[in-house]
């Protein structure tokens, strides 16, 4: 009763706002307006003659109007956007009236649900969860701010709808894509989020626990809540004692007695429901599914909302950018090509030469981004460390004949049923073993089973499906040849890259022919069905439709996937999507990719051209003997100093960090993202606020204009200010351009360039300029940072990494000239300590110590570095190599002298 009388007291409050000014203006009306219509004469003498207040109070009753008026406006506004559900449109100047109107409405509101929840409900006031239809440039974040009032809250809407079947045909997998005409189902908007924390460097469950929950024995309930569960860098949670940065955990809901746990901050208070929260949405290891459609009540008195068409039209924006190129590649594909792409940079980069740059573009590609985005290296590890623990067991292997890889692990389908055996177990099928990850095996393994094993793309419960193609026997793919052909593609670049596939040679037919040339070693390419038959090879990919007796003839020794039907074997139509197999009982979303894509990856695999760099053309070559004493005697000066200094500085040559501030005034949980942004404005002054919000988030999700006006505020606040009073992050105003750190900031890079310079152009004189140089270098330059972080850094960092070998180099040989051995291995230790895979800087070091005498030291260092090229999979370079047997087959020249 109470609450129907507090309804009825905001509704009578709505309506004398609404009605009660103009009612009394009518009544006091004689006071304001006279008995009279008057003339100009008498107007003007209101103005001239003895005041009589008549204007004043005239001025005033028209004041009164206008604000009346002004709030009449804003009630409906706001009625409108609650009705239609839509934030409501503001007018300049009206900022009081928006308030007053919505602080009206909502008491009203409020009043109404209290009674509604207090009194029995009809039945027929049913309504159906909130839904969202996508619209073009929309990102999940985008839609949390706008439905949601809170962006974070976007992982909400990602678990309530990861796994839904969409109206054509595909799921949502990626918290940073969602196509235009998807449904999405919202949480309640008034609901309490469920916490996570992103885990930083050092921590640990229990400090987590107790920073975030107020007791870390609460420690053993974040695990269970998070045991398993999908991450982005493809770790899942599978023991206590370790967790990794870049995790995103789940936290329980916060006891409300006797712990004294503090509020968390990662925890959004909101105004709960008289029912209490709703239940956090499902984790990913197990995908949301469907929601049930309810049943209608008798009386139902909301409409049902329109079922969206089975195939929306493709969105007519030019700049629309849901939809990327490389949408198609699957995850363990993504991963491959980006290990390709990663070995041949690594490669050039060694091969690199004194005072040389690798020529490349400044910031990463669309294919880099695109691959970025679609990779997870958690699922090749998963299914590699699989197929080794395979390889282990007694007696003949079983048949697999696909693989699932996803939330739940890796599972392998096999041909019949077979009992598992240890580190394998069954659930209820015989024929379906789940490989354990957590137990022990002697991986003894050079060559690993399936060597046909490819993925041919997603399900719907966004495991990976991969197919042994030896198992299959022959694969038919029925749809049109654009399509086919991007298929085959896909599985021909997956085969050359996988590590289970290195020993499968591969059979192209009618397609890929630079792809075959870019992999002579195993792949081969046949125009025509004519010319390819005869040929060995253990999988053939045909974009020519095969004849029943070619497909025999084929079949007698390798496995094919051709376009158009098979007699014998599966078939695909890949006309629908996504596609059906009948054979696993399951459909799937057939990855691709195009010629296109193809000629955009071969270019990123060409070896790149190295040109001088600017300021480093002085850097002395490599020597092509082993370096002797020079006659005269070489003055080498000690390092300068560093100054002093009390302003802020950014340290980029090693682990970020800021120095010269004072943490405590700044949360702590901010510091890296503030450090981040502050690095950036460094090292891209004048950038834009786009480029900011972009940079420092991500395309699919970039920075609101909020976010990014919260952390440059909290930056600037927590820099301060010079002793002239001058801020060191400075306001943007339209005299200045862009954003950027004052110049008083000082930054180790830009330190360290000065030194060079002025090293570099002094001769032997400079020295110790470049001493000074490396003394500034505390370790891998932009290194140490969170995992996700700083992916707008990777060229800036290269540039640094460069110079610092190269500095490192020129020092080295100066240093040995003079005679002083030991502090030329002190600056090779320093540079490798920036590049612990620089071959120019370990054959630098294999000079020193054949010129100190030390034979034992040139193999020790020898070893070293054979040892770090097999741990990291690469092979020396010819020069290494042969300068190891030259100097270990000749006699030491000259003695020890460091």
């Amino acid at each position: 009763m109470r609450s129907l009388i507090r309804a009825g007291g905001a509704a009578l409050g709505l309506l004398a706002v609404v009605t009660g000014p103009p009612a009394l203006l009518w009544m006091l009306r004689s006071v304001f307006l006279p008995d009279h219509v008057p003339d100009l004469a008498e107007i003007v003498g209101w103005f001239t003659e003895r005041d009589t207040g008549q204007v004043f109070l005239g001025l005033l009753v028209v004041a009164g109007l206008v604000a009346w008026l002004q709030l009449i406006a804003a009630i409906l506004l706001e009625a409108v956007a609650l009705t239609r559900g839509t934030r409501p449109l503001r007018i300049a100047g009206f900022g009081w009236a928006h308030k007053l109107a919505a602080a009206l409405l909502l008491a009203l509101l409020a009043g109404a649900g209290t009674a509604a929840a207090a009194e029995p409900a009809p039945a027929i006031a049913v309504t159906a969860p909130a839904d969202y239809t996508v619209k073009p440039g929309d990102s999940l974040m985008r839609i949390a701010a706008e439905q949601l009032g809170d962006e974070s809250r976007f992982h909400e809407i990602f678990q309530l709808n990861q796994g839904r079947p969409q109206p054509d045909g595909r799921t949502l997998r990626d918290a940073g894509l969602v196509r235009p005409g998807w449904t999405l189902v919202l949480p309640d908007k008034e609901a309490e989020p469920c916490g996570d924390v992103v885990v930083e460097h050092g921590d640990t469950l229990s400090t987590i626990a107790r920073d975030h929950l107020g007791d870390a024995n609460r420690h053993h309930e974040l695990f269970a809540l998070n045991e398993g569960q999908a991450q982005q860098s493809g770790h899942r949670l599978s023991d206590p004692n370790r967790i990794y940065p870049g995790m995103v955990l789940r936290l329980p809901e916060k006891t409300s007695g006797g712990g004294g746990a503090a509020p968390s901050s990662f925890l959004t208070t909101t105004k709960r429901s008289v029912q209490g929260p709703p239940p956090c949405p499902p984790t990913v290891d197990e995908p949301a599914a469907p929601a049930p459609e309810p049943t209608p009540p008798k009386a139902e008195l909301v409409p049902a909302a329109p079922e969206p068409p089975p195939n929306p039209p493709p969105s007519g924006d030019p700049e629309d950018d849901s939809v990327l190129p490389l949408l198609g590649v699957g995850s363990l594909l993504a991963t491959v090509l980006l290990g390709l792409i990663g070995a041949r940079r690594l490669r050039a980069q060694r091969r690199r030469r004194p005072g040389h740059r690798i020529q490349r573009e400044r910031k990463p590609s669309k294919l880099d981004t695109d691959l970025q985005r679609a990779s997870e290296p958690g699922t090749v590890e998963q299914l590699d460390q699989a197929l080794r623990a395979l390889a282990q067991l007694d007696g003949d292997l079983p048949a697999v004949r696909s693989a699932l890889v996803g939330p739940r692990g890796v599972i392998l389908n096999l041909t019949h049923p077979v009992e598992p055996a240890s580190p394998f177990r069954t659930d209820e099928r015989q024929d379906r073993w789940i490989f354990d990850p957590t137990a022990a095996f002697a991986d003894q393994s050079d060559v690993l089973p399936c060597p046909a094993l490819v993925s041919l793309g997603h399900t719907s419960r966004d495991d990976l499906l991969l197919v042994n193609l030896a198992e299959a026997g022959a694969i038919g793919l029925q749809g049109p040849p654009a399509d086919t052909e991007a298929i085959l593609l896909a599985l021909a670049w997956e085969l050359a890259a996988s590590p289970w596939t290195t020993q499968t040679t591969v059979l192209l037919i009618g397609f890929g022919e630079t792809t075959a040339a870019h992999h002579t070693n195993r792949f081969r390419f046949a125009p025509t069905v004519e010319e390819a038959l005869g040929s060995p090879a253990d999988v053939v990919l045909s974009a020519h439709e095969l004849t029943a007796e070619q497909t025999d003839l084929l079949r007698a020794s390798a496995a094919v996937v051709t376009a158009g039907p098979v007699t014998t074997g599966w078939l695909l139509d890949v006309n629908t999507t996504p596609t059906a197999i009948d054979e696993l009982d399951t459909k799937v979303e057939l990855q691709q990719l195009t010629p296109a894509q193809v000629d955009e990856l071969l270019d990123a695999l060409h070896e790149p051209t190295q040109v001088p760099a600017p300021i480093y053309r002085a850097v002395p070559p490599e020597p092509a003997e082993i370096p002797t004493l020079v006659e005269h005697e070489i003055e080498l000066p000690e390092p300068r100093a560093a100054q002093e200094e009390v302003s802020p500085e950014l340290r980029l040559l090693g682990p970020v960090e800021l120095a010269n501030v004072d943490p405590s005034k700044v949360e702590a949980k901010k510091i890296n993202r503030l450090t981040e942004l502050a690095a950036f404005l460094m090292l891209n002054p004048g950038a834009s606020a786009d480029e900011i919000s972009r940079q420092l988030g991500t395309e699919a999700q970039p920075w609101s204009a909020a976010t990014r006006q919260g952390y440059v505020s909290r930056l600037r606040t927590w820099l301060g200010r010079d002793e002239d009073g001058e801020l060191y992050v400075p306001n943007v105003d339209a005299g200045r351009r862009g954003y950027r750190l004052a110049a008083s900031v000082r930054c180790d890079w830009h330190r360290f360039e000065e030194l060079v310079k002025l090293g570099l152009a002094a001769g032997e004189n400079g020295l110790g300029h470049l001493r000074a140089a490396l003394g500034l270098v505390r370790g891998m330059p932009l290194g140490d940072v969170p995992r996700g972080r700083y992916s707008w850094s990777s060229w800036h960092q290269r540039d640094m990494i460069d110079a610092v070998v190269d500095v490192a180099h020129a020092v080295a040989d100066g240093c040995q000239k003079a005679g002083d051995l030991a502090a030329a291995r002190k600056a090779l230790a320093c540079g490798l300590r920036a590049e612990p895979i620089s071959e120019l800087l370990y054959r630098d070091l294999l000079r020193v110590e054949y010129r100190a005498g030390n034979l034992a030291g040139v193999k020790a260092t020898a070893d070293k570095l054979t040892e770090l090229a097999t741990a990291l999979e690469f092979e020396l370079d010819e020069e290494t190599s042969a300068l190891v047997k030259k100097l270990l087959s000749a006699n030491p020249a000259g003695s020890r002298r460091d």
